[in-house]
């Protein structure tokens, strides 16, 4: 499990820092759920297409409902999809841009202490705390990697829950 390790620069933030143990968990499980979502899915194609062979050029009511919601469902999951995804990079965007701007604004403000030095001690004391905030990117991989792994799988929950909800529902698996 993920870390909260309190900052001990001046900003006085709790981040967040997942393990590279949880980070490859949360990967692996995206790609495990994008298999199980295309293996549904060519299982629904392949009973939809059987069907719609099978009923020829005209259709019984219950080959228009299925077809109907057919086209209805991936429209519903697509515009899902997109919603979460554009709303997770959107909100991850945001942080990153707020994040960065408070490490611009520190660096401002140490580089003014720096200049406003009295003293050769103070001097190296300040130049010391510079370069701890230029060391502290805002920027953490790890953290980046786990939101977006997070992301993703927000944005594949719509079209996996349907297919595989699909190709129980029509036997295929």
């Amino acid at each position: 499990m993920g870390t909260l390790t309190y900052s001990e620069d001046h900003m006085n933030t709790l981040v967040f820092l997942p393990s590279l143990d949880e980070l490859s968990t949360n990967w692996l499980r995206i790609f495990t759920e994008t298999c199980e979502m295309l293996n549904a899915t060519s299982q629904v194609v392949k009973a939809r297409m059987a069907r719609l062979a099978m009923a020829g050029p005209l259709l019984n009511e219950r080959d228009r409902i299925e077809f109907d919601l057919m086209g209805r469902e991936k429209s519903e999951a697509a515009v899902e999809s997109i919603e979460a995804m554009g709303s997770g990079f959107v909100s991850l965007g945001m942080a990153l841009a707020m994040d960065t701007s408070k490490h611009i604004w520190a660096t401002s403000a140490a580089t003014a202490t720096l200049a406003s030095s009295q003293s050769a001690a103070q001097w190296f004391e300040c130049q010391a705390a510079l370069l701890k905030i230029a060391a502290d990117s805002p920027a953490n991989p790890l953290q980046l990697a786990s939101s977006t792994a997070r992301v993703m799988q927000e944005g594949l929950a719509p079209i996996h829950g349907r297919a595989t909800a699909n190709a129980e529902r029509l036997g295929a698996i």
